[in-house]
């Protein structure tokens, strides 16, 4: 697999033209939600890798090369792309050292969002406590 850590954890730019399209409020949740859903999205890849047929493994990989590059996680996406051609090429890699670097690859992509303040505010229930 190749190198990625000479890309970006994060690009403005897909998440700006969310925003230019549809507006602040539906990039932010776009955001948020992404952030949210990254945990489970991991575990659905890794999940996928260790069982025999690889192919749920692949489509949740591409699910979350997909995502990433909507949410502009530059890196995350460039991992994703990497392992599903090497998956594709027959090569399955460690299913410990994939979760490694996705874990590794989502704590980076939280951090610098945090930085950026992107991550999800605390809603509001219908009787004013947060949910």
């Amino acid at each position: 697999m190749t190198d990625d850590h000479d890309l970006p954890v994060l690009d403005d730019g897909p998440l700006q033209a969310l925003k230019d399209e549809a507006g602040d409020a539906v990039a932010r949740a776009f955001m948020e939600e992404y952030l949210l859903m990254l945990p489970l999205r991991a575990a659905k890849v890794i999940k996928g890798l260790a069982a025999e047929d690889i192919e749920p493994g692949i489509e949740a990989l591409i699910s979350l090369k997909v995502s990433s590059a909507m949410a502009g996680a530059v890196r995350l996406e460039g991992y994703c792309g990497s392992l599903e051609r090497a998956l594709r090429r027959g090569h399955v890699p460690d299913a410990g050292a994939v979760k490694s670097v996705l874990l590794a690859n989502i704590r980076m992509v939280v951090r610098e969002a945090s930085h950026r303040g992107h991550l999800p505010t605390r809603r509001q229930g219908s009787d004013g406590s947060a949910e």
